[in-house]
C-alpha cells in the first residue's frame, strides 16, 4: 500500500469491531458519527483511521461516564 492511503474496511468488519449491527453502522454514517467512502463499484468502505477515531472517541466517552458515576456514588 502506498503512503498516504488508508486501509479501507468492509461494513461487516467495522460493525464487528464496534459490536453493532451493520444497520446501526449505517445509521451512524447518516448521523455523521463515522465517515465512509464509496468505491467506484458503489460499495461502501470505512477508512481505518476513521474507525480508530470513532473508537477513541467512544472510549473517552465511556471513561468520562465511569468517572461521573464513581463521583456520584460517593
Amino acid at each position: 500500500m502506498e503512503e498516504g492511503y488508508d486501509e479501507l474496511l468492509k461494513p461487516k468488519d467495522v460493525a464487528k469491531i464496534f459490536n453493532i449491527s451493520t444497520k446501526t453502522l449505517w445509521e451512524w454514517q447518516k448521523k455523521g458519527i463515522i465517515k465512509a467512502v464509496r468505491l467506484p463499484t458503489g460499495k461502501l468502505r470505512y477508512p481505518k483511521s476513521e474507525v480508530e477515531r470513532v473508537w477513541k472517541q467512544l472510549r473517552a466517552t465511556e471513561s468520562r461516564q465511569d468517572q461521573q458515576e464513581s463521583s456520584s456514588e460517593t
